[in-house]
């Protein structure tokens, strides 16, 4: 088309045809014929009005085709996924529409389709507690990096480190955990993690502070005060900066349930004689 117009441009005489006098040559040729002279005149196009007449059926075309385009890869090639959730600060409470419920790690990623009461599939990145309903007929399978899950129903946890290993801890029910790119699977009943990590491991969680992220429920046994700050950072998603002060030989027995963080440093912090002071999310420990 570009260069059509500049074609015209240089030569402006391309732009007009003298269509009458072709028509009336062409009359002549079938009054010659002999053939009937009623007849209606075909309209030729210059060649000006052909090159508009084909950009605009390229820009239809164009209109038409570039959405359709769009959505069909939205729609198929991206698999159907429909639904992200992110929780980007703090926990996030997800509810799916077979009536599970999620609960996502700050930082964590859900994603499924819009087929999912057809297929209870989703996509999970880092960490979440799955409260399931029971479907016989449905299987629920989550899909990690590196394992499926899979259950009828149940509650359980999955948390995808760093390194990409991944942990899958029952609560309650059963669950099956398969390698995506092998035939090895496991069984986890209540009470046990399943860890992948280049193969599966089985084996008894110890840690009675697994879930206190979700449930924001400690339990604390004569612990290294030091590794009590820890859980609760990871908690509470915090930071707390001690550099001053010798916490190695400090140990403390306490429990706390559904209390705020601030609370619960709060009586750290008067046990242990120090105080603190908050900078955002950053809490400083300090001597009195």
């Amino acid at each position: 088309m570009k260069n059509k117009w500049k074609t015209y441009t240089e030569n402006p005489d391309n732009k007009y045809r003298d269509t009458e006098g072709a028509w009336k040559r062409l009359s002549e040729k079938i009054s010659d014929a002999g053939m009937d002279e009623d007849i209606t005149p075909v309209r030729h196009l210059t060649g000006l009005q052909y090159t508009l007449r084909i950009a605009a059926v390229i820009i239809l075309i164009l209109a038409v085709g570039i959405p359709a385009l769009y959505f069909s890869n939205n729609e198929f090639g991206q698999g159907n996924s429909a639904f992200e959730h992110r929780a980007e600060n703090g926990t996030l409470t997800v509810d799916l529409p077979d009536g599970s419920r999620v609960f996502l790690n700050e930082g964590s990623k859900l994603e499924y389709r819009k087929n999912f009461e057809e297929q209870r599939n989703v996509t999970l990145e880092g960490e979440g507690f799955f409260d399931v309903m029971s479907d016989p007929n449905r299987p629920f399978r989550v899909n990690t990096g590196k394992v499926v899950v899979t259950v009828l129903g149940t509650s359980f946890n999955i948390r995808e480190s760093e390194n990409k290993s991944v942990q899958v801890f029952v609560e309650s029910g059963k669950v099956q955990v398969a390698m995506k790119d092998g035939e090895e699977a496991i069984l986890l009943e209540p009470g046990q993690l399943g860890v992948a990590n280049g193969h599966l491991e089985r084996t008894e969680v110890v840690d009675d502070n697994y879930l206190s992220w979700k449930t924001k429920d400690f339990k604390f046994v004569d612990e290294n005060v030091g590794d009590i700050l820890s859980v609760l950072k990871e908690a509470y998603h915090v930071d707390i900066e001690y550099n001053n002060i010798n916490l190695s030989d400090r140990r403390l027995t306490t429990t706390y349930n559904g209390q705020s963080f601030d609370a619960i440093l709060n009586t750290i912090c008067t046990a242990l004689d120090i105080r603190y002071r908050k900078e955002g999310k950053v809490y400083i420990l300090q001597t009195n």
